[in-house]
């Protein structure tokens, strides 16, 4: 049997690591000049910086994170302390003042019960049930309570990459199962270790696919006409590729055309749009805040105004976390595309929020931003779900695959989608389906 894998990433290169251990003859095919993916460390700076996926999550029901954890060699941390709160106009003592995290919690709540409150019930925007919950709640509620809590739920874009009036509020929570633990020395290492475990002469980078004819057999064409037979495919492009339509950088025309079957599914869900910039500083003068996380609520009533109080921010503490100078900054949606565009604006745009930690903060001595929408074949950072959207047609779809074509990919799990670990564990369904069941 012979199987091409298209992608490599996590899911890429685990379906390769189980087949090639099992003596299935594997070929992989990576578009970019490296391997990995949407995991990506950059080692240019102070330390190891995850461009791409920093944490593992589920940690109690996480299988790679348990095989990480028995190997030894990651250097983990739990970076669940207490946040440092900012604001153009809050401080951190007004987060506690005013009970903000309290009424926070009921707003979920207030979400969960009307999302379950019916299989009909309409799934509005974040934002639209917010004003449900302050027309229902808000004669219960402070004035500054009724300002800032619809801010401060609004952290939830920055785990999904999109703001709150285009976030489906049906799969707006976020309920992990275990504590979040981030990869303080880079996963990096993860993707060494598993391409040491697959032959060289089996992996082919800066080999972009452009065809895949999937009539009998499979036979997959690249951009400079190369062409790969197999009996299976594996298809690990993100889900944000699976959209395209050929001419577009990085689409896939196929042969025979995906049936609606999947289409239909795929033009039902969204894209984030999640970005990191590292700021690194000659000192840490933040240093008097001993936290490891600080978070920027944004401020009401600011309108359409892209500057750093129109979006909530969440920054790594890195001195407190691997004892060097620098801040990790999450951004999303349009300030990810705006600042990943216009590097050279990037200190003028979080200059006002560092303010807020001394005076007068020196410029940073060194810059890292992410280029994930810039990236052809990523075009943002994972699946992400606005009003309407069902990520299970899509992932029903995907695992169902087309016959001798198999699909694999964060966007093709529900318990852990959009995570590493879920990439990871649907690279092992799909090899585990070959060895199985051909």
């Amino acid at each position: 049997m012979r199987v091409v894998i298209v992608g490599g990433g996590i899911a890429g290169l685990k379906a390769a690591v189980d087949l090639h251990a099992k003596g299935i003859e594997v070929t992989l095919l990576e578009a970019r000049d490296r391997l990995g993916g949407r995991l990506l460390t950059d080692r240019t700076g102070l330390c190891g910086y995850d461009l791409g996926a920093s944490w593992a999550h589920d940690t109690l029901s996480n299988e790679l994170f348990d095989e990480m954890v028995a190997s030894g060699k990651y250097d983990l941390y739990y970076d669940d302390g207490e946040p440092y709160y900012v604001g153009e106009e809050l401080t951190h003592a007004d987060v506690a003042r005013w009970k903000l995290p309290q009424v926070a919690h009921e707003l979920s709540k207030f979400l969960e019960l009307r999302q379950f409150s019916s299989l009909d019930v309409e799934d509005l925007s974040l934002h639209d049930v917010v004003q449900l919950y302050l027309r229902k709640q808000g004669n219960l509620l402070s004035e500054k309570q009724k300002e800032y809590v619809p801010q401060f739920i609004r952290q939830l874009e920055l785990w999904h990459g999109i703001g709150w009036q285009e976030m489906s509020s049906k799969f707006a929570l976020v309920d992990n199962v275990g504590r979040n633990c981030l990869i303080r020395n880079g996963y990096d290492k993860l993707v060494d270790f598993m391409a040491d475990r697959i032959p060289s002469s089996c992996v082919h980078l800066n080999t972009v696919v452009s065809k895949v004819d999937r009539t009998r057999s499979i036979k997959v064409t690249t951009a400079d006409n190369k062409s790969y037979e197999a009996d299976y495919l594996i298809c690990t492009v993100p889900q944000s590729i699976l959209q395209l339509e050929p001419p577009q950088t990085g689409a896939i025309e196929w042969t025979p055309a995906l049936p609606r079957t999947i289409t239909d599914p795929l033009s039902k869900m969204g894209y984030g749009k999640l970005g990191k910039i590292i700021l690194e500083f000659e000192t840490p003068f933040w240093a008097h805040l001993e936290t490891d996380r600080f978070v920027s609520i944004s401020s009401p009533n600011v309108g359409d105004s892209l500057n750093v109080w129109s979006y909530p921010v969440l920054i790594l503490n890195m001195y407190h976390i691997n004892k060097v100078p620098s801040l990790l900054c999450f951004v999303q949606g349009p300030v990810t595309e705006y600042l990943e565009a216009h590097t050279e604006k990037v200190w003028d745009y979080f200059k006002p929020l560092m303010k807020k930690f001394t005076d007068f903060p020196p410029t940073p001595t060194n810059i890292i931003t992410t280029q994930w929408t810039a990236d052809p074949f990523a075009r943002g950072s994972y699946a992400a779900c606005r009003p309407g959207d069902d990520p299970t047609d899509v992932v029903i779809s995907l695992e169902n695959g087309l016959g001798n074509v198999r699909f694999a990919g964060e966007h093709t799990i529900l318990d852990g989608a959009g995570a590493v670990h879920g990439a990871w564990m649907s690279g092992k369904r799909e090899a585990n389906y070959l060895l199985d069941y051909v």
